[in-house]
Protein backbone atom coordinates (compact mmCIF):
# COMPACT_ATOMS: atom_id res chain seq x y z
CA UNK A 1 0.00 0.00 0.00
CA UNK A 2 1.27 3.46 -0.65
CA UNK A 3 0.68 6.83 1.19
CA UNK A 4 -1.83 8.02 -1.82
CA UNK A 5 -3.62 4.87 -2.40
CA UNK A 6 -7.25 6.79 -2.18
CA UNK A 7 -6.24 8.85 -5.58
CA UNK A 8 -5.22 6.25 -7.85
CA UNK A 9 -8.39 6.35 -9.48
CA UNK A 10 -10.45 9.71 -9.06
CA UNK A 11 -13.98 10.29 -9.94
CA UNK A 12 -13.10 12.18 -12.11
CA UNK A 13 -10.80 9.31 -14.32
CA UNK A 14 -13.14 7.59 -17.15
CA UNK A 15 -13.03 10.25 -20.59
CA UNK A 16 -14.69 9.08 -23.99
CA UNK A 17 -12.62 8.83 -26.84
CA UNK A 18 -13.42 7.76 -29.88
CA UNK A 19 -11.66 4.21 -29.77
CA UNK A 20 -12.85 3.70 -26.66
CA UNK A 21 -12.52 5.03 -23.21
CA UNK A 22 -9.18 6.79 -21.95
CA UNK A 23 -8.68 5.99 -17.91
CA UNK A 24 -6.51 8.40 -15.90
CA UNK A 25 -4.31 6.35 -13.34
CA UNK A 26 -2.44 8.39 -10.53
CA UNK A 27 0.76 6.73 -9.00
CA UNK A 28 0.21 5.98 -5.17
CA UNK A 29 3.59 6.34 -4.38
CA UNK A 30 5.08 9.66 -2.92
CA UNK A 31 8.17 10.07 -5.72
CA UNK A 32 8.58 9.95 -9.29
CA UNK A 33 9.95 6.60 -10.48
CA UNK A 34 11.24 5.24 -13.86
CA UNK A 35 8.34 3.39 -15.95
CA UNK A 36 10.07 0.24 -15.88
CA UNK A 37 9.02 0.25 -12.31
CA UNK A 38 5.82 -0.32 -13.24
CA UNK A 39 5.69 -4.36 -12.57
CA UNK A 40 2.10 -5.03 -12.24
CA UNK A 41 -0.89 -3.41 -14.65
CA UNK A 42 -4.03 -5.68 -14.17
CA UNK A 43 -6.81 -3.93 -15.11
CA UNK A 44 -10.40 -5.32 -15.49
CA UNK A 45 -13.76 -3.15 -16.87
CA UNK A 46 -17.36 -4.77 -16.19
CA UNK A 47 -16.08 -7.49 -15.23
CA UNK A 48 -13.82 -8.18 -18.33
CA UNK A 49 -9.47 -8.22 -18.04
CA UNK A 50 -7.75 -6.04 -20.09
CA UNK A 51 -4.80 -5.09 -21.63
CA UNK A 52 -4.54 -1.71 -22.34
CA UNK A 53 -2.46 0.66 -24.55
CA UNK A 54 -0.68 3.39 -22.22
CA UNK A 55 0.45 6.69 -22.20
CA UNK A 56 2.47 8.99 -20.27
CA UNK A 57 4.51 11.99 -20.60
CA UNK A 58 2.53 11.99 -24.41
CA UNK A 59 3.78 9.09 -25.92
CA UNK A 60 1.58 5.77 -26.22
CA UNK A 61 3.48 1.94 -26.00
CA UNK A 62 1.98 -1.30 -25.03
CA UNK A 63 2.48 -2.23 -21.26
CA UNK A 64 4.93 -4.38 -22.24
CA UNK A 65 6.92 -1.46 -23.43
CA UNK A 66 7.27 0.12 -20.31
CA UNK A 67 9.80 -2.87 -18.66
CA UNK A 68 12.61 -1.23 -20.58
CA UNK A 69 12.14 2.30 -19.84
CA UNK A 70 14.89 2.84 -17.18
CA UNK A 71 15.18 6.49 -18.27
CA UNK A 72 11.69 7.71 -18.70
CA UNK A 73 9.79 8.69 -15.36
CA UNK A 74 6.07 8.69 -14.05
CA UNK A 75 5.91 12.36 -12.22
CA UNK A 76 3.66 12.30 -9.12
CA UNK A 77 1.26 14.88 -11.11
CA UNK A 78 0.92 13.10 -14.28
CA UNK A 79 -1.35 10.35 -15.02
CA UNK A 80 -0.95 7.22 -16.93
CA UNK A 81 -3.89 7.14 -19.19
CA UNK A 82 -4.96 3.52 -20.06
CA UNK A 83 -6.75 3.11 -23.40
CA UNK A 84 -9.59 0.45 -23.23
CA UNK A 85 -12.83 -0.82 -24.98
CA UNK A 86 -15.77 0.63 -24.36
CA UNK A 87 -18.40 3.81 -24.00
CA UNK A 88 -20.38 6.71 -22.07
CA UNK A 89 -21.95 5.45 -19.03
CA UNK A 90 -20.78 3.53 -15.93
CA UNK A 91 -18.28 1.31 -15.85
CA UNK A 92 -16.75 -0.47 -12.89
CA UNK A 93 -13.02 -0.16 -12.91
CA UNK A 94 -10.75 -2.38 -11.22
CA UNK A 95 -6.81 -1.76 -10.80
CA UNK A 96 -4.25 -3.71 -9.29
CA UNK A 97 -1.25 -1.78 -9.82
CA UNK A 98 2.30 -2.80 -8.41
CA UNK A 99 5.74 -0.74 -7.92
CA UNK A 100 8.99 -1.77 -7.24
CA UNK A 101 10.59 0.48 -5.33
CA UNK A 102 14.71 0.42 -6.39
CA UNK A 103 15.27 2.30 -3.29
CA UNK A 104 14.20 0.25 -0.79
CA UNK A 105 15.56 -3.15 -0.48
CA UNK A 106 13.91 -5.95 1.93
CA UNK A 107 14.53 -9.51 3.01
CA UNK A 108 17.49 -11.06 3.39
CA UNK A 109 18.32 -10.79 -0.92
CA UNK A 110 17.06 -7.10 -0.84
CA UNK A 111 14.92 -7.40 -3.25
CA UNK A 112 13.33 -3.90 -4.31
CA UNK A 113 10.19 -2.88 -2.34
CA UNK A 114 6.78 -3.90 -4.04
CA UNK A 115 4.25 -1.40 -3.38
CA UNK A 116 0.50 -2.16 -3.94
CA UNK A 117 -2.18 -0.40 -5.03
CA UNK A 118 -5.63 -1.97 -5.61
CA UNK A 119 -8.41 0.13 -6.90
CA UNK A 120 -12.16 -0.91 -7.55
CA UNK A 121 -14.54 1.82 -8.27
CA UNK A 122 -17.60 2.31 -10.60
CA UNK A 123 -17.03 5.72 -12.34
CA UNK A 124 -19.04 7.81 -14.87
CA UNK A 125 -17.58 8.45 -18.49
CA UNK A 126 -17.92 11.41 -20.09
CA UNK A 127 -17.20 13.00 -23.24
CA UNK A 128 -14.41 15.64 -22.69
Amino acid sequence: MGPLDDQVLRDDAVTVTPDGLDIAVHTHWYRALPLSCVVRLDVTVDGTPVVPDVTVNGVRRTRAELADLTGEYWFTTDPLILHVPGTAGEHRVELDLGLSIPYILTGPDRRPLLSASRADRTLTARRP
